[in-house]
């Protein structure tokens, strides 16, 4: 199969997943709502900042780094080194995980009374602990699938992941209902533990016959330590990225509904303000980012490979159909969402407010879709630590618009903020991009 229809192939199937999957998840808020209540659903969701810094901790930079050398090793000619990759990144990101579980294990207490800021968390932190490496190992054992190009065994991965956590909480419900135990906020930690466990079996045994089914690997051209050596000077930068972000990302939700208050509002009106921006307008704008981020990983591999094998056209034209893919989507919500965001509003959540945010969001859409193109058009390239100091500007940028704007300008301050983050972090990327390319021919 030509490689342009085995992108497109592959990034349609992770995007059907990825809808699929938002389907089966939305029916699975409705029933975890119903069964623990609004308050036991807060007390759940308080403990996804953890779990997302958990993740960049154990896995997000060096899945994205076997990726990479999993493709440009393999259109090489080193097959031998594109596995040698792979079982090094797993094992670092197995050893990294096990150390968080540990933490989690042992400190869980504290972490929900200091970070978490909730007593009842603590139980939660504690069964998280156990999903963590389950996680790892099934995010490395997609990285090499996406190295490879082949997005079957991570999308079906992804929908068995959606399918097992709904199922399991609805088993989990029954039984403790009959029982007579008191379904809690822990039934869903639960359910997160069955569905990592599940999805790491099934794309480990996946990953098995794959194996199995290869011819006899030639020998790596280097030596582990060499290998070691390429994962840790690509994933540290991408890690540090991930998490650095992670906690500013942290500090600027805290720092809104704070900066609000201080516009005027008062703090029952400055949380609802900030609920409606964060659980109504943000998701609608985001989701279209569907289908760019499938794209975004299907062709981070091919960018990496044509870079290995010196084919300078073959990079500018992935560049360029991605940039135009994104931009043209972006052009098009801009225009859905600016002049239909008042009923989409109404009609969506039946509140006026998330329908003039929806509007103000709308502008920033091109940007917004084509920025994580050029970001992982970078990593394509090898430039992850140029990825860190662009994410980092834009956060700064962000929060210190959040600290002088918004008590001037209000929620305002904030929309004005996210627009020159997209601006300013687009002129960075392409500027880099640019130079990459230059420094090739």
């Amino acid at each position: 199969m030509p490689q342009k229809h085995t992108v497109l192939k592959g990034a349609a199937l992770l995007t059907a997943a990825g809808l699929i999957g938002r389907i089966i998840g939305f029916f699975y808020r409705i029933f975890l709502s119903r069964a623990i209540g609004a308050e036991g659903l807060g007390i759940y969701q308080l403990i996804f900042p953890l779990y997302a810094l958990s993740f960049s901790l154990t896995v997000s930079g060096i899945q994205t780094t076997i990726s990479r050398f999993v493709s440009a090793k393999t259109a090489s000619g080193d097959r031998g080194g594109a596995r040698r990759i792979f079982h090094i990144g797993m094992a670092l990101s197995l050893a990294l995980s096990l150390r968080v579980s540990f933490l989690l294990l042992h400190f869980h207490g504290f972490l929900a009374e200091n970070f978490v800021k909730e007593p009842r968390s603590s139980e939660l932190l504690r069964l998280l602990a156990y999903a963590v490496p389950f996680g790892s190992l099934h995010a490395c054992i997609n990285g090499y699938y996406y190295g490879l190009k082949q997005a079957k065994i991570p999308a079906i991965s992804e929908i068995l992941e959606h399918l097992v956590r709904l199922g399991s909480v609805v088993l989990l419900c029954r039984i403790w209902t009959e029982k007579g135990i008191a379904v809690t906020p822990a039934i869903a930690v639960y359910s997160i533990i069955l569905e990592e466990f599940f999805a790491a079996l099934f794309s480990a045994t996946a990953l098995t016959i794959h194996f199995a089914a290869q011819p006899p690997l030639p020998k790596p051209v280097h030596s582990t330590a060499h290998y070691a050596g390429e994962l840790l000077m690509i994933s540290v930068p991408l890690t540090l990225n991930r998490v650095l972000v992670n906690v500013l990302q942290s500090i600027e939700a805290l720092l809104i509904p704070l900066q609000l208050r201080l516009s005027g509002l008062t703090a029952s009106s400055a949380l609802s303000v900030y609920g409606v921006l964060t659980g109504m307008a943000l998701p609608l704008i985001l989701f279209p980012s569907a289908l760019t981020s499938s794209l975004c990983t299907m062709l981070l591999p091919v960018i990496s490979e044509a870079q290995a094998c010196g084919k300078l056209s073959a990079i500018t034209a992935a560049i360029r159909k991605l940039c135009l893919s994104c931009l043209a989507l972006g052009l098009v919500c801009f225009l859905g969402f600016f002049f239909l965001g008042d009923f989409a509003g109404n009609l969506l959540f039946n509140n006026e407010l998330a329908g003039s945010f929806i509007r103000a969001l709308a502008w920033i859409c091109p940007l917004m879709y084509l920025n994580p193109a050029l970001f992982a058009i970078l990593n394509g390239l090898g430039k992850t630590s140029q990825v860190l100091v662009h994410n980092l500007t834009g956060v700064a940028i962000r929060i210190a618009f959040i600290v002088f704007a918004i008590p001037v300008f209000g929620i305002s301050g904030f929309f004005a903020g996210m627009l020159i983050n997209q601006l300013v972090t687009f002129l960075l990327a392409v500027r880099s991009i640019r130079k990459s390319l230059a420094e090739a021919v």
